[in-house]
């Protein structure tokens, strides 16, 4: 264990990492288990000195907290919970903290100081304050001679709080953002780190959780593979369905029947492209190809799957191949010789993907729920909720959009207009609006969904129209839904608004020839 401080962030630059005594450190993130990791697992067992820690936060179930327990039982971690009422200013707050080994003799002069809840601390209504809050703190920390690192959570901040925080912090000896990109995935965004060694320009690097629950730098693929000659860059395999019966164009393209025999064929390319197809394949077989091929041949193999025949790829699908490795999905609409060249120019490529769920776990997380139409309002709520976590693993796109019934229609009869016949689109209402959760759809592909839904236009149906196209925005208007007292329960009289039974079979209705009748110049009727 070093003797200087450290975020201990596995295999990240020490330069990257370490802190100095005297300094003020800020790291802004969106995900309280990466806060927890921190907190829990990393800074414990990286330090010698003594560390006082002031959080909100308690260990998560997966974090293995032996460190942590082993500097709390020596004495030389201290966790504090905030205290309830109105925080003090930021340098008080840490001047309080320094404090809280004084009972304790021969105590190192110098601690880390670690504020699990900045956010509570700076003032984000007055710019100016917040700024002048963290230059007293800066001072304060040199002056005592004290580290001070700050996390603040991004969940409880706007935009523009958020892009003042980076502003004011510019002054402090180190700056990262980090973002949940994926399951046990984070981005993390040095934007200036002064520790042991040089400084440390704008860094990003891709970070995961280990089986302790520490947070280690993601690991690329083997040196084995990245060490091997590419001397296939202009090879391309191809599945004989993908060409749509063109005809090769170069004599470097191998065709092949059938996967199997073109897994075989591959197994020692390097840097050649893969032309795959989706025509009566199920989709578990071609995700299986994918994600074999990208595990045996490396990051330097491209891989394409071109739609062709009937079959096309949903929204969620086509993330789940470029998340289990592949570069490119090309719509059927593509005219093969576009697609050649997209081939050519995609030679130097190196894919960047790099996710460490298991392919079983990605094909899970592209699957909505089984639900479909409407749910109450708290079903509704609690399933957007899942689906959203699930597919934003994958970065599936997925949209709410809130309807304002025209005059005259309540939202109950707009509703029974519907027809959601895809898994994953629900619906519901509260009094005045309705609510439909497109699972998978983008927001520029609302109206032609929208137009799918409703028998009449949406145009006659609704008055007003918002859509919600990120996950902040949709947790934002489940919030307000759910703050509505006394919402109503729509099943019944959907139910009984549900349109009859189309199956059976109609019966039939006998047709007649009748006389064809005409008029005369006077415009009486005459038999013809």
């Amino acid at each position: 264990m070093d003797t200087s401080p450290s975020l201990g962030i596995h295999d990240l630059p020490v330069s990257a990492t370490s802190l100095a005594f005297g300094g003020l450190y800020l790291v802004a993130c969106d995900s309280d288990a990466l806060t927890q990791a921190l907190l829990f697992v990393n800074l414990p067992a990286a330090n010698a000195a003594p560390l006082i820690c002031s959080c909100p936060h308690s260990p998560g179930s997966k974090q293995n907290t032996v460190w942590l327990d082993r500097r709390i039982l020596s004495g030389s971690l201290t966790l504090l919970s905030p205290k309830g009422a109105t925080p003090p200013p930021l340098s008080e707050c840490l001047e309080e903290l320094s404090h809280a080994r004084d009972h304790l003799r021969r105590d190192p002069a110098q601690k880390l100081l670690v504020l699990g809840n900045a956010e509570d601390y700076l003032n984000f209504k007055h710019p100016d304050a917040s700024r002048r809050e963290l230059r007293a703190a800066m001072r304060w920390t040199e002056a005592r001679g004290h580290c001070a690192l700050l996390l603040a959570s991004r969940q409880r901040l706007d935009m523009a709080a958020q892009a003042m925080l980076t502003m004011a912090a510019r002054q402090c000896a180190g700056l990262a953002l980090a973002q949940e990109i994926g399951a046990d995935t984070y981005s993390w965004q040095a934007e200036h780190w002064m520790g042991a060694g040089p400084a440390e320009e704008s860094h990003a690097s891709v970070l995961t959780r280990d089986a302790a629950g520490a947070l280690r730098l993601l690991e690329e693929e083997s040196d084995a593979l990245a060490s091997r000659p590419a001397g296939d860059i202009l090879q391309v395999y191809a599945t004989r369905a993908s060409l749509a019966g063109s005809e090769p164009p170069s004599p470097l393209w191998q065709l092949f029947e059938d996967i199997p025999a073109l897994l075989d064929a591959t197994r020692d390319a390097v840097a050649a492209t893969v032309l795959l197809d989706t025509a009566g394949r199920q989709r578990e077989i071609l995700g299986e190809a994918v994600a074999k091929l990208r595990q045996q041949c490396g990051c330097r193999l491209k891989i394409l799957v071109r739609e062709a025949g009937n079959r096309r790829l949903r929204q969620n699908e086509e993330q789940l191949m470029l998340q289990l490795g592949a570069n490119l999905v090309l719509p059927a609409e593509l005219h093969f010789a576009t697609a050649v060249n997209l081939i050519n120019s995609l030679q130097p490529a190196v894919y960047q993907r790099h996710s460490h769920l298991e392919p079983q776990k990605l094909q899970d997380a592209s699957q909505p729920l089984p639900d479909r139409g409407y749910l109450p309002p708290a079903r509704f709520a609690d399933a957007v909720r899942k689906t959203v976590q699930r597919s934003g693993s994958i970065h599936i796109s997925n949209t709410l959009v809130i309807l304002s019934p025209a005059s005259g229609i309540a939202p109950r009869e707009m509703l029974a207009q519907g027809r959601f016949q895809r898994a994953g689109d629900l619906c519901t209402a509260d009094a005045a609006q309705a609510y439909l959760f497109l699972f998978a759809c983008g927001e520029a592909d609302v109206p032609a969904a929208l137009c799918n839904l409703f028998r009449l236009p949406v145009s006659e149906l609704a008055e007003n129209e918002v859509r919600c196209p990120d996950n902040d925005a949709i947790a934002q208007a489940l919030a307000r839904l759910e703050s509505q007292p006394d919402l109503p329960d729509l099943s019944q009289a959907l139910s009984d608004d549900a349109p009859p039974d189309t199956g059976r079979i109609a019966p039939r209705i006998t047709l007649r020839r009748g006389a064809l009748r005409r008029r005369d110049n006077d415009g009486e009727a005459i038999d013809a």
